[in-house]
Order: C-alpha cells, then sequence, then structure tokens
C-alpha cells in the first residue's frame, strides 16, 4: 500500500490529463442551473464522479485531485487483500495485494492519472467483500445488513462510472450459486437480494436528491449515461475512426507488457484445467469475464480502461497463488518488475503537455472576464487556460454526435457573449465535422494571432490582447513572456 501510494508522489505536478483537466473545469462551476446539464457544461459521466471533482476543485484543484488517487490507490492494495484473503486465505491476500501494487504503479495503466476506473475501483472491492461477508454471515440479519452494504457500495461504483457494474455481477452471480447449489437458503436468499436492491436504490435516491438540488435533471443524466453511449458507439463505427483502432492496438499491446494477459492466461488455465471451483471464484471469474467485455467496448480504448481489470485480476492473482504456488508466483514476479521498469522509464518524461503549455500562454494574456472555445475536446487546455467555455462541449465525443453540424458552436460564436480566443488542434476543417459555417464565421469575427505547439490561437476582432507566447519546450517550461501582472495597470 505504502509503495502504490509512493509510486504516485513524484507525479502530482504533472499536467492534468484531457479528463481531469475537463472534469475539474466542470465540477468547480456546478453549483446551479447554467444552461446545460452540469452547470454551463455538458458530460457523459454521472453525478457521483463530478461530485467528487467538485470536492477536489475546492480543496485545490489538481493537486488535491491527485492526492485523492492517492487515496483511492491506498484503498485498492487493500481493498484486493481483505478479498483474496476471503476468497484464498492469508497466503492469497498477501500476494493479492503485490499484485495490485505492482499494477497500481504502471503507467500502462493509466499511471498517474485520476479518472472514474480508479476512483469506483475502492466502491467495487467494497461490494465484492461485503457479499463475501454476507454469505459467510451465520444470522439473518447480519447477512441481510451485508447484502444492503453490498448494493449501495456496487451502485456508488457505478454513480462513478457507469459501466462499472463489477461488483454487481459478483454479487448476482455469487447468489444465484450459492442457492442453486444449496449453500444458501431461498428465504435467505431473497431477503439478502432485498436488501442489496434496499441498500442500491437508497444511494440512488440521496444522490438523485443531490443533483436536483444542483439544478441538474435526472432525465438528462440517464440519457448521458446510457442512451448517448449508445448513439456515440454508432457514430463511432459509423465513422470508422482510425485513432481508435490505433488506441486498441496499442491497449493490446499495454495488456501484454503489464503483465494482466499473463494474469488472464493464468486463470483461464486454471477455470479449464479444474472441474470443480467454488461458488466465490467463480463469481470473481464472472467479474473478471464482465471486466473484459467492458474494457472492449469502450470504443476509445485509453489505458486507463484497464484499471477496471487489475482489482479481480489482483485478487485472481492471490488465489493462484494459493493453490499453484510457484507458477503462479511468477506471473506476479512478471507484473511487479513490469510495473517498476515502467514507472521507473516514466520518471524521465517531461511533466508538462502541449495543451498546459498553450492554456498558461492564453492565461497570461487574459483578462479575468475573457472566455475560451478549445476545439474539438483537450478540456485539459480549457483548465490550464482558467478561463470559462462558452460552449458547453468540452470533449470530442459529444461534439460529433450532439453537434456535429456545429450548430450550438456557430450560435456561441454568433451570440450576445462569444468567446475572446478561439483555439484549435491542426485546423478548423479536421474531425471530419461540418464546419464550414464555422470557418465563416471565423474568418468574419476572429483573427489568427498565434501557432503554439500545434494549436492555432484566434482572437475576436475589436479585442486587444498580448500575442500568447511560450519561452521553452512544449512538454517543459511554459513560464510565458507575458503574465497577468504586466496587464494590470
Amino acid at each position: 500500500m505504502v509503495a502504490a501510494v509512493a509510486s504516485r508522489l513524484p507525479f502530482l505536478g504533472h499536467a492534468a490529463s484531457p479528463d481531469e483537466g475537463g472534469f475539474l473545469v466542470v465540477g468547480a462551476q456546478w453549483h446551479g442551473a447554467g444552461g446545460s446539464l452540469y452547470g454551463r457544461y455538458w458530460v457523459d459521466r454521472p453525478p457521483l464522479l463530478i461530485t467528487i471533482f467538485r470536492a477536489a476543485s475546492a480543496l485545490g484543484g489538481l493537486t488535491a485531485l491527485r492526492l485523492i488517487g492517492c487515496v483511492a490507490a491506498a484503498l485498492v492494495v487493500l481493498g484486493v487483500s481483505r478479498a483474496a484473503g476471503m476468497i484464498g486465505g492469508r497466503v492469497a491476500a498477501q500476494w493479492a495485494a503485490l499484485t495490485a501494487a505492482g499494477l497500481s504503479i504502471s503507467p500502462l495503466l493509466g499511471g498517474y492519472e485520476v479518472n472514474g476506473e480508479l476512483l469506483a475501483a475502492p466502491f467495487v472491492l467494497g461490494g465484492v467483500i461485503c457479499v463475501l461477508a454476507a454469505l459467510r454471515a451465520v444470522r439473518h440479519h447480519e447477512a441481510v445488513a451485508w447484502s444492503a452494504a453490498a448494493g449501495s457500495l456496487a451502485m456508488s461504483a457505478m454513480l462513478i462510472k457507469q459501466n462499472l457494474a463489477d461488483a454487481a455481477i459478483f454479487g448476482f452471480v455469487a447468489l444465484v450459486l450459492a442457492v442453486s447449489r444449496g449453500e444458501l437458503h431461498r428465504q435467505r436468499f431473497w431477503a439478502m437480494a432485498a436488501g442489496a436492491v434496499g441498500g442500491a436504490s437508497a444511494v440512488v435516491v440521496l444522490l438523485a436528491l443531490w443533483t436536483v438540488a444542483h439544478g441538474t435533471s435526472l432525465v438528462g443524466v440517464f440519457d448521458a449515461m446510457y442512451p448517448f453511449r449508445i448513439h456515440a458507439a454508432a457514430v463511432q463505427a459509423a465513422g470508422g475512426s482510425a485513432h481508435s483502432s490505433v488506441r486498441l492496438h496499442l491497449l493490446v499491446i499495454a495488456v501484454a507488457a503489464s503483465g494482466l494477459g499473463f494474469l488472464l492466461l493464468a486463470l483461464l488455465h486454471h477455470v479449464v484445467t479444474r472441474r470443480r471451483h467454488d461458488t466465490s471464484f467463480l463469481a470473481l471469474v464472472a467479474m473478471t469475464l464482465f471486466a473484459v467485455i467492458s474494457v472492449l467496448l469502450g470504443g476509445n480504448y485509453w489505458h486507463h480502461y484497464l484499471v477496471e481489470l487489475a482489482a479481480p485480476l489482483s485478487i485472481a492473482a492471490g488465489v493462484l497463488v494459493s493453490r499453484h504456488g510457484f507458477a503462479a508466483r511468477k506471473v506476479v514476479a512478471y507484473v511487479l518488475v513490469a510495473g517498476s521498469v515502467a514507472w521507473g522509464v516514466s520518471l524521465a518524461r517531461p511533466q508538462g503537455t502541449d495543451a498546459r503549455s498553450v492554456g498558461q500562454a492564453v492565461a497570461a494574456s487574459s483578462t479575468p472576464n475573457d472566455t475560451i472555445v478549445n476545439a474539438w475536446g483537450n478540456a485539459d487546455l480549457t483548465f490550464a487556460s482558467g478561463l470559462a467555455s462558452p460552449y458547453a462541449q468540452l470533449w470530442s465525443l459529444p461534439v460529433k454526435t450532439i453537434d456535429p453540424q456545429l450548430t450550438q458552436l456557430d450560435a456561441v460564436l454568433r451570440g450576445p457573449e462569444p468567446p475572446t480566443w478561439f483555439v484549435i488542434r491542426k485546423h478548423v476543417h479536421s474531425w471530419g465535422l461540418d464546419t464550414a459555417q464555422t470557418g465563416l464565421i471565423l474568418d468574419h469575427d476572429y483573427h489568427r494571432v498565434a501557432r503554439l505547439c500545434g494549436h492555432t490561437i484566434f482572437l475576436r476582432n475589436g479585442v486587444d490582447r498580448p500575442t500568447p507566447r511560450i519561452i521553452g519546450d512544449c512538454r517543459g517550461a511554459t513560464t510565458p513572456l507575458v503574465t497577468m501582472k504586466d496587464l494590470v495597470p
């Protein structure tokens, strides 16, 4: 646990990822109605995730978020150890903790970034532990209470990242197998099921009240969490994105290099070669299978998707070591070595990004009331600028899915409060969007002022601002030539 936390500390100052920056922007202003789903912005994520980022923003922003990530990493190691110990004993607990630590420090699984998968993982593991406790409870009321706790934790995980139903899958399979094998009386089964549903419902009601109090529509949240994702998947499939294909190949490489692939093969070999498996282990297998499907159906194939696989495979690694000994230990050893080597290599990488450099350069040339639109995506640039965006879409996928003709964007550019700055990576006519009208508006109402780190920066006509500039490398030193102090008389 200490190693998992300590390995993240050197990266506290690294630039925000697009999701980290974007969610911090959304969370910081989510306190009332603002014309979109979460205040002024729209994002396809559940409200509990935005609540966590809102808290991180109130506590200090990116550094606070990264410290919350450290706590989550510690809870993952402890949760994995506890769950493995309940299934396979003390040896399983020890080796599962080692595996979780090796995977948590690996940049191949997202590294230092704090994302929905990492924040939801402690809730997933808590749900698994409560299910196991419920199955082993002697008294009826204890079993129901543990089931209610499992339901509340499983639902909390889904309200952080909507596809992380891992704990729910584990609990469902474990209960069904237990009652079908005669390990659980039917009366207790229905009572435990009712307890789980009750616990989940309580969390939904509480978060619904919190969400409505912040001016967010529950119907809108549901639409963003599920119907939008289905629509977005269809848009991606129709577009045949080459970027997704490349990321899928890189994801497969990460699975192999990190050791996740070897853990999967070891688990598959154990399932195939052993005729009899206990209920909790089969539930773990079902949970792992669900995680694999969930990662593949993600569509974008980002590396942090693999965090969902880390928990069940770490538990499985511990159980396999307790049952197979030397062979499984070699797999765990590889995971530890691979994670440590990849972590060491990542230390040499620069802390900055193009987006942070450009965002900070724009910030240094801005006044406090300036606004910015960054097209298409790269919400970390908007975060680095410190400026609000009058356009509700901060990510590229919602733009392609919700505003493919850019009618919303054009309305903002022509509206009563158009953005001061317009930043685009590459050129306006990219991403396969209908940009004809947007290009005409930019030609008429904006002028190009700089080209920095692959980004073109436009300034609205009639507005006088210093030209944004950067000293140093785009991914290293980002001290701008002009500071906010230079703008103060």
